[in-house]
């Protein structure tokens, strides 16, 4: 059915000229083949990503260096167990873990770009099986790799050499057993963990692996599908396989409160996966509904929008990265076809269309406490500022100020360091400027 994708082509192009365009089949995807029923994607950039997979004894690389034009078979000397793992440090480095039916479990690595690959990790005893691994949204040489429970050994690893050598570490205190596909992360070499197998938790830890704890979701399902935070380290996401239209919320830290969103899109889904872009408010989730198959939040969790994806649907494992304030993003889904998303950071994700006048529409929530988004139109290049001023008319705040393509944007302005009060914010932009009133309720 693969090669029906192409029919889209025309269209996709089209949209990959234009900035606000949202994901886009990915046209060299049509030669990937032998990836195995739970494939995964890991990106760079919007030029090189990695597509990986198999079955017991074929395991699978495919990689993009051209933004999905062309996507060529890395798998070099690759033997073994199938592909449920995988990473980027740079255009020529790339690690992935296997999950072998029974045995070690390995992590492999290339330096020249998939010609040939060595193996740096092996877990030893039985029943391994690699979930993710997992590079700091901070430092690129800064690694975890989350492995299922194997007899007498730990199943977190880290590494601080970009995936050479590997320690391992013990998870005392979390009290379940961790470990599901693909809900592992890390922000830095302080704070990082995973799902868990048989509920909505995680474990965690934020003194470097010092000591782990775990704490529970307030959606239900059978595992932890989905676990992303923010920069921060405040905000943070957790979806299982079972809680969809429904997410769980925190903002504050992994040890919660956590709190019940719903992401107000109709529909049913049992494979949800989340991946934060570093450094933003923003988080995307891949479902296996038929629409509305990748959904954005802006404004960390607290709505969420259903995208465009060119009429694939079924994903199974999302992508994305900031570089240099452009998201760039890809999925892969059952078949594995591929998509990708390109858009500045401040682009509203949401909305492909060029506006045909200036607006500045009313900040969401409000009341607030502390963070709420504000949206606005520009439909001409040029200098754009939107500055935040108390109800004495001091500024207090510049949310930005900066040169604009034409297009629809949104910020997330967080006034945690404010006090409670009426706050007013004012767009100024080619000679437009509009005031909306806004309230900050602590």
């Amino acid at each position: 059915m693969k090669f029906l994708k192409l029919f889209v082509l025309a269209a996709a192009l089209i949209f990959s000229a234009n900035t606000y365009s949202q994901w886009i089949y990915c046209t060299g995807s049509g030669s990937i083949s032998g990836l195995g029923s739970n494939p995964g994607v890991y990106c760079l950039d919007g030029n090189t990503a990695i597509a990986v997979g198999g079955v017991t004894g074929a395991p699978r690389v495919f990689k993009t260096t051209d933004g999905g034009t062309t996507f060529v078979n890395a798998s070099g000397n690759l033997s073994g167990g199938e592909l449920y793992a995988g990473c980027i440090i740079d255009a020529n480095t790339f690690l992935v873990g296997d999950g072998p039916a029974s045995g070690s479990a390995n992590i492999k690595r290339t330096s020249d770009g998939g010609t040939t690959w060595t193996t740096v990790l092996t877990t030893g005893g039985a029943g391994g099986f690699f979930n993710g691994i997992v590079k700091a949204a901070t430092d690129p040489n800064f690694l975890i790799a989350q492995s299922d429970a194997f007899a007498g050994t730990a199943v977190i690893f880290v590494s601080t050499n970009g995936g050479l050598n590997w320690t391992a570490q013990n998870q005392t205190g979390v009290g379940f057993t961790i470990g599901s596909l693909p809900a592992v992360f890390c922000i830095d070499n302080q704070f990082y963990g995973c799902g868990a197998s048989t509920a909505p938790r995680i474990g965690y830890t934020m003194n470097g692996g010092s000591t782990w704890t775990g704490t529970a979701a307030s959606v239900t399902g059978t595992f932890t599908s989905g676990a992303a935070f923010h920069n921060n380290k405040l905000n943070g996401l957790i979806v299982s396989s079972a809680s969809y239209p429904n997410v769980s919320r925190s903002t504050n830290g992994p040890g919660g409160p956590w709190t019940t969103v719903p992401t107000g899109i109709a529909g049913t889904s049992t494979l949800n996966v989340l991946r934060w872009v570093p450094g933003t408010d923003i988080c995307y989730m891949t479902t296996s509904m038929v629409t509305n198959s990748i959904l954005v939040t802006t404004n960390s969790g607290l709505t969420w929008s259903g995208m465009t994806t060119n009429s694939i649907t079924g994903f199974f494992d999302i992508s994305v990265q900031n570089n240099g304030g452009t998201i760039n993003g890809y999925a892969v889904a059952g078949d594995g076809s591929v998509v990708k998303l390109s858009s500045p950071v401040g682009i509203d994700p949401t909305n492909t269309t060029t506006p045909s006048k200036f607006a500045l529409e009313q900040n969401y929530p409000n009341p607030f406490n502390p963070s709420t988004t504000i949206k606005y139109s520009i439909p001409v290049s040029g200098n754009v500022s939107i500055k935040v001023y108390n109800s004495l008319g001091v500024e207090v705040m510049t949310v930005v100020n900066k040169d604009h393509v034409a297009g629809n944007y949104v910020e997330n302005v967080d006034l945690s360091a404010l006090s409670s009060g009426i706050y007013f914010y004012t767009l100024n932009a080619n000679g437009f400027t509009d005031t909306k009133k806004m309230m900050l309720v602590k």
